[in-house]
């Protein structure tokens, strides 16, 4: 049986195979679409979908899903733009009379991905945490290899995002929709001396419970109880039994709810047996979960009042002064021109030269030692050969993804010069 080392990329994944040329995008966000709507599209956008559309022979050389709370996006390289967004399109199961999906190619593709790693395309403008979402996605595909370029794009999207967040002048440091729930409750819902329970102990339930301690008696549930304990003893709050969530729902001015699930945890049920004992307090219902912590239908139910991550969208917008979007969107063109121009074939020329060049020095330097060792074993010799492979590769993975993201006249003469290195250094 012919079995393909882990090292080694997949004879589909080798750029000589196709010239992925083009770099599209096809997706839907908090803009153009709603939770439900991109709730519904999360169930059906997966890797196993877009391998069983894209069939033996798929339309791209590389794909990479991206989903946040805010977005489901599906980043391709093609030769064939239009039959890949085609196949995507009919994976998630939306007709083209639907405007929820947008199209973008090549330079638009990449300065979209720019803008989302920079948090400039979030609910909550700004925010850190959809770089680190950019940097680990590729991570995410089921299978992975060396040669496989998306990540490098990827990898330099979300390298320049702290610089962009900069020059737009917008900070991470109350950019979440944590913080965005925070303005609205500061706003609109009077918190002084309120009791607050916080579900969950995730990032987002300790960005909100810390920003409302200083107003509120924060009471924490969790699955988890020992966690619930560790957050609510550093903010000298309470920490709750799971079995005791119907109790703490009729006792709490304000729910906050903030998890990891498959289904909402907060029924309508649930709510109606909390109205029953709160003889007429108002319910006020945060849910920050995608997918959605509490059930859409308690609503509508009286007494309660409910704010997803669509309604607190408002509250996240703090878009760059006019000066500081100019310079923004100079910088992103310029940024997604180089993205773009390291997909182009002569990277792929260029960076192989250098792996065989490695590849070379690793057999020439093996044989040698190799003759210096001459009762190793074949096993011990397939060892050491492994060994060597695995140190070369690791090695180079890292300059070889920032080299693709150089411009292709500096790209150049930096891998002539490392090679020209490895072959004068080699004897």
């Amino acid at each position: 049986m012919n079995r393909e080392s882990p090292l080694s990329p997949r004879r589909s994944d080798l750029p000589t195979r196709a010239a992925a040329t083009h770099l599209i995008v096809i997706g839907t966000n908090h803009r153009t679409s709603s939770l439900d709507a991109r709730e519904w599209l999360l169930r059906k956008a997966s890797y196993a979908s877009l391998r069983k559309a894209g069939g033996p022979r798929p339309p791209w050389s590389d794909v990479v899903l991206l989903t946040t709370c805010n977005r489901i996006e599906v980043y391709a390289l093609t030769e064939d733009p239009a039959r890949a967004a085609e196949l995507v399109r009919k994976t998630l199961g939306v007709s083209l009379d639907e405007r929820m999906l947008y199209v973008l190619e090549d330079r638009d593709a990449a300065a979209h991905l720019i803008r989302v790693a920079s948090g400039l395309d979030s609910l909550a403008e700004g925010e850190e945490q959809v770089t680190a979402q950019v940097r680990s996605a590729p991570s995410r595909r089921p299978t992975r290899a060396s040669e496989r370029h998306l990540a490098a794009v990827f990898f330099q999207a979300a390298r320049v995002a702290p610089s962009i967040r900069t020059l737009a002048g917008v900070t991470p440091r109350d950019a979440s929709a944590s913080h965005a729930a925070i303005r609205f409750l500061e706003a609109v819902v009077p918190i002084e001396r309120r009791v607050v329970a916080v579900i969950g102990t995730g990032k987002m339930a300790r960005i909100a419970a810390k920003e409302l301690r200083p107003h509120a008696e924060i009471r924490v549930v969790n699955r988890n109880l020992p966690r619930a304990r560790e957050l609510a003893k550093s903010l000298e709050g309470e920490a709750v039994p799971w079995a005791d969530l119907q109790t703490l729902l009729a006792d709490a001015d304000i729910v906050l709810a903030a998890t990891a699930v498959r289904r909402p945890l907060i029924t309508k049920q649930m709510v109606r047996a909390a109205i029953r004992r709160r003889q007429g307090r108002p319910m006020w219902l945060i849910d920050l979960g995608f997918p959605r912590n509490v059930d859409p239908g308690c609503r509508g139910l009286p007494g309660v009042h409910l704010l997803d991550l669509d309604g607190l969208a408002p509250w996240g917008q703090r878009p760059p002064a006019p000066a500081a979007f100019a310079r923004v969107d100079h910088r992103i063109r310029k940024e997604s021109e180089r993205l773009i121009e390291s997909l182009r074939p002569e990277a792929f020329v260029d960076v192989t030269a250098l792996r065989k060049t490695a590849e070379a020095v690793r057999r020439r330097e093996l044989e040698e030692a190799f003759a210096r060792l001459p009762d190793l074993s074949e096993e011990d010799r397939a060892i050491v050969d492994k060994l060597s492979m695995r140190l070369v590769n690791r090695f180079l993975h890292g300059p070889t993804e920032r080299l693709r993201s150089l411009p292709e006249e500096r790209r150049a003469e930096i891998v002539h010069e490392i090679v020209a290195g490895l072959q004068g250094g080699s004897g």
